[in-house]
């Protein structure tokens, strides 16, 4: 059972997950049991992994985060399918290590995997000097530009204190 404080998280996330089942489900009146039950458990794993508080979004920063990702995987994207499409291809894959000002936790955490999304680059290690690690497909791409746009919007959105 959430403490009182925990409260309203708990009613939003368990909506939110309901509200997920019950799209994936086609709102099915046989399912609805199933999808409460199931809302509930993704509710307290949920509240026990991530718990309320510190961690918050500022929703006001979403839609520029959504427009820099947008953009970047659309140029992205053209621009890898333009290189693999050539003859001879244009690629250069290598390994390359960008700088990030996120500290390692749940914020950096989630900026990787959303970094994850981007054509061309997959990141693979956080280094000990705060570095990432991540391989590209073209090493001529400008990845480290497009990681600290996408980091800095990232970092407003979630609040992330920054270091470096």
């Amino acid at each position: 059972m959430p403490t009182p404080s925990a409260l309203p998280a708990a009613l939003a996330r368990g909506a939110v997950f309901f509200g997920l089942w019950l799209v994936l489900t086609g709102a099915d009146p046989f399912g609805l049991p199933f999808g409460l039950i199931a809302a509930i458990c993704a509710t307290y794993a949920s509240l026990r992994l991530l718990p309320p508080g510190a961690n918050r979004i500022a929703p006001s920063g979403l839609p520029r985060l959504a427009l820099i990702m947008l953009r970047q995987s659309f140029g992205a994207g053209w621009d890898v399918a333009l290189r693999a499409f050539a003859f001879p291809p244009r690629l250069a894959p290598g390994v390359m290590e960008v700088p990030l000002t996120i500290p390692p936790g749940p914020a950096r955490d989630g900026f990787r995997a959303l970094a994850s999304l981007a054509p061309g680059s997959l990141p693979l290690e956080d280094l000990p000097d705060g570095r990432l690690r991540l391989h590209a497909l073209d090493i001529a791409m400008p990845l480290e530009r497009d990681i600290a746009e996408t980091e800095a919007a990232f970092a407003r959105i979630t609040r992330a204190d920054r270091h470096g």
